[in-house]
């Protein structure tokens, strides 16, 4: 997708807005001339866009917290599933925040009449909606957002509420968008206001959903994925990289990739203690994956090696500074790099996981290979070495020991790379890969990474309606996912 930088010129608006508005009336004394109160609906969904991408795909959550859950990175000087009230409420807000500038900008979009622009906001709503509850489970959703109406203490939606009104939404706004139809305008830092592209980003994104959904109600969630891969013209996808849905960064202070900004070294010097996980490192060493020198460094020695958690984790001298691999420039030393949404791979991935559960019709070894190929094209690989991967015994279809479908899921979980929350979700809904190495603290008790993230402090002290019947044990655990049917585990 080109890399059009528009972040500049939201914030030139902004600046011309408040000109503006310092000079239009002279007589009025006593209001503030930089308090802007007639703003571009525009303007109120770039700041929508950016507060869900420092959010969800910034260091804290993105490589801190749900980039450990999902065996993908760590912070190999603390190495634990650390738990701060003040980051704690902070996530939650800032999800919430996330999703009252998407509100606002729907209300602003629908007085100027501008269709494509409520439709745009509407699926950012939604995909934060569908973050928030796969982090959290239940969350404030269906009275949240109307404190002006009153409304000081929203009641909590099931997740199953949740993913069915959040799908409604994603539904209703991909057929709201109008490829002839108003501007979205300068605030759309993701998709640069191609509205085809809004248009497959909203079914992608229910694809997914109903995919997730079959683990807790496999026929509503069959039923949405086979009205989208049924009619292709009607739902269309995401289809190649060229339509990722990546937010690609001017790479000039102060908008820089948000990776690189903490893990970022120009002159090569790579010294943070965000590093590589050793369930990803071993996964790709297993398939002598070619994706492993995109995706990490090689140590000091000239070896690949994740931090590997455990009940000897502090002492296990592979787990030092000069043992543990950092990671790859692609992800994490560009300062015009990208925050990902969603890629082609996945989509692919959807396919294939649907084909193969007999959910619908189609070639499920094609589009599994497709979704490799995608995946490896998009981190700088040949063709030959692509065909070299897809021959290896553990990722050929129909070889090695492993099922066909835990070949889906491993790949798609390797697509995810720096998407950690669907990342992490990915494993706590299949179990692939496998990860039964718990940070130190936990791993006398539990056998799995979190299951969830723990509400915010302020969340249960304040809304009356806070769910009471959800059930944290040592903060991360307790209660899981109404699609996590995984058995055994603690």
């Amino acid at each position: 997708m080109k890399k059009i930088n528009k972040i500049q010129v939201i914030i030139l608006a902004a600046l011309l807005l408040i000109v503006g508005s310092c000079t239009k009336d002279f007589n009025e004394m006593n209001v503030n001339p930089n308090a802007a109160t007639d703003v571009p609906a525009t303007n109120v969904f770039g700041q929508a866009v950016l507060n869900a991408t420092y959010i969800l795909l910034g260091e804290r959550l993105d490589i801190y917290y749900a980039g450990t859950w999902a065996g993908q990175t760590v912070h190999i000087g603390i190495g634990d599933y650390e738990y701060r009230v003040d980051i704690n409420n902070s996530q939650w807000r800032s999800f919430y925040i996330a999703m009252t500038y998407c509100v606002d900008a729907m209300r602003l979009a629908e007085e100027e009449g501008n269709d494509n622009l409520y439709a745009a906001a509407l699926t950012m709503k939604a995909y934060m909606a569908h973050k928030a509850t796969d982090c959290w489970g239940k969350i404030p959703y269906s009275e949240a957002f109307q404190l002006e109406e009153g409304l000081l203490y929203p009641k909590y939606d099931s997740e199953r509420e949740l993913y069915d009104a959040v799908m409604l939404e994603l539904k209703t706004a991909a057929a709201m968008f109008d490829p002839n139809g108003e501007d979205i305008g300068v605030g759309d830092f993701l998709l640069n206001g191609d509205v085809g592209l809004w248009i497959k980003f909203a079914n992608s994104t229910r694809l997914r959903m109903a995919t997730r959904m079959t683990a807790g109600d496999e026929a509503a969630g069959k039923a949405v994925i086979a009205e989208i891969l049924g009619s292709p013209a009607g739902y269309p996808l995401i289809e190649s990289n060229d339509e990722n849905a990546y937010l690609w960064w001017a790479g000039i202070t102060p908008d820089q990739e948000l990776w690189f900004e903490r893990v970022g070294a120009p002159d090569g010097n790579k010294t943070d203690s965000y590093r590589t996980n050793n369930t990803m490192i071993s996964a790709l060493k297993a398939n002598n994956d070619p994706r492993l020198s995109v995706y990490a460094d090689p140590n000091r020695w000239g070896a690949y090696n994740g931090y590997k958690m455990g009940p000897d984790q502090s002492i296990d001298t592979m787990n030092s500074g000069n043992n543990v691999s950092h990671i790859g420039d692609r992800f994490g030393n560009n300062p015009e790099g990208f925050s990902p949404y969603f890629n082609s791979a996945e989509v692919d991935f959807l396919r294939a996981e649907a084909y193969e559960r007999n959910f619908t019709t189609g070639d499920a070894q094609a589009a599994y290979e497709s979704g490799i190929t995608k995946s490896l094209e998009e981190n700088g690989i040949d063709a030959a070495a692509i065909a070299t991967f897809l021959a290896e015994p553990e990722v050929v279809w129909g070889g090695g020991t492993t099922s066909n479908l835990e070949k889906i899921y491993l790949q798609k979980w390797l697509c995810l790379f720096k998407q950690s929350v669907e990342a992490w979700a990915e494993a706590r809904r299949t179990d692939v890969p496998l990860m039964l190495d718990v940070e130190k603290n936990y791993a006398t008790t539990h056998n799995r990474p979190p299951f969830r993230m723990s509400y915010a402090d302020e969340e249960k002290s304040l809304n009356t309606n806070f769910p009471l019947d959800v059930v944290e044990t040592d903060i991360f655990y307790g209660t899981q996912m109404w699609w996590d049917k995984r058995t055994g585990i603690q």
